[in-house]
């Protein structure tokens, strides 16, 4: 099982108030969810009205089915910005495995084998 993460920071230069930030991340995660069907959410910014952060997950098999889909939602969340008004100042992300949780016997997250 893989893990996919994203965290995109963001400069909102007209925000003006907290109601204008909301109707710049709302939206957002939103379309995240439907479009893609992964996890949002603000993380982070949350007492700034001209930053903002959102992250998002989504879980898969194997590393092959979430690079593809990690690389849609930031070109997504690019141009959508863009459209808005708004900066992204910087996209992290990473890939995380945990283990082969379907197999017989083994254990979820498990570094060891069982004996």
């Amino acid at each position: 099982m893989v893990v996919a993460l994203a965290v995109f920071d963001f400069h909102l230069p007209a925000c003006r108030g907290l109601k204008e930030k909301r109707s710049f991340l709302r939206p957002l995660k939103s379309r995240l969810r439907g479009s893609f069907e992964i996890s949002a959410a603000e993380v982070a910014h949350h007492d700034l009205l001209q930053r903002a952060a959102i992250g998002v997950a989504a879980v898969g098999p194997d590393r092959e089915a979430l690079e593809p889909l990690l690389a849609r939602v930031v070109d997504f969340v690019e141009s959508y910005a863009e459209q808005e008004g708004a900066e992204v100042t910087d996209v992290r992300s990473e890939l995380m495995e945990l283990g082969d949780v379907g197999a017989p016997g083994s254990r979820f997250g498990a570094d060891t084998e069982e004996p």
